[in-house]
């Protein structure tokens, strides 16, 4: 059961923080007035990864064991909903550089997991 509150509480964390580093990203966009179509999918995978890492990190950090399953969880549990809905909403293909962010979003969930899973806690005096 405990796996199951922490993936919920991943799910969270990924939904939030990636809907909070799209908005940064946007604003600063429309601020400097010019759209960088050439990096735009750099910039929105580092945002996913960025994501990830969170979802991965926050979870593994409450729950101090397994954390690099924690963070591959987020990481699949993120690209399964991404992939799901460019496929129902832009009947969108899977393309070679497909591999290279899924790959990119699952180990920076893994990182985010096994750096929350083996942060020491602080002692107080």
């Amino acid at each position: 059961m405990k796996w199951v509150k922490a993936m919920a509480f991943s799910a969270l964390i990924t939904a939030a923080a990636g809907m909070l580093l799209l908005s940064i990203a946007a604003f600063a966009v429309c601020r400097s007035g010019s759209l960088p179509r050439g990096s735009l999918a750099l910039i929105t995978t580092l945002i996913a990864c960025g994501a990830v890492f969170l979802g991965g990190f926050f979870p593994a950090l409450s729950l101090r064991e397994k954390g690099l399953l924690l963070g591959l969880g987020a990481g699949a549990l993120f690209l399964a909903v991404a992939g799901l809905v460019t496929v129902l909403s832009f009947g969108g293909q899977l393309t070679p550089a497909s591999g290279g962010k899924a790959a990119a979003v699952l180990l920076s969930g893994a990182i985010g997991g096994i750096l929350g899973a083996n942060r020491k806690r602080r002692v107080k005096f």
